[in-house]
């Protein structure tokens, strides 16, 4: 399973860390979350059915599914659940954060584990997209 988060003892620690530590780690950190962005709207942008909402720097990304491009599939959250159940991937549908045809991801993370999920997430789109 792909999990694009932060295990929950590191997001307890986060207070302490971001006390502890200079300017250059979070510079460093912009930089690290800017290309996961990059390379995950590089990815997802070539996905037929869904279109990633570029980001900068962000920890997460909404992406747009056009729900009438795909058979099978009743709403973003029939879209995560399906995706989970084929991919073993764990994404958020949008409308936990009221976006109704939307999921959401977590980038920060390392940009080629945000490629090897732009793959698993092209194979379900196959899967599913209306030819």
């Amino acid at each position: 399973m792909i999990l694009l988060h932060p295990a929950s003892i590191i997001q307890a620690a986060l207070p302490k860390i971001f006390g502890e530590v200079g300017a250059p780690f979070f510079e460093d950190l912009k930089s690290k979350l800017k290309a996961c962005a990059v390379a995950a709207f590089e990815r997802l942008s070539s996905i037929k059915g869904i279109k990633p909402i570029q980001s900068s720097a962000a920890m997460y990304m909404m992406i747009k599914i056009d729900l009438d491009q795909f058979e099978g599939i009743s709403d973003d959250i029939d879209f995560c659940k399906k995706l989970l159940a084929d991919q073993n991937v764990l994404t958020f549908p949008g409308q936990c954060f009221f976006s109704k045809g939307f999921f959401r991801i977590i980038i920060c993370t390392t940009p080629d584990i945000v490629r090897q999920f732009g793959d698993r997430l092209q194979d379900f789109c196959n899967k599913y997209y209306k030819n």
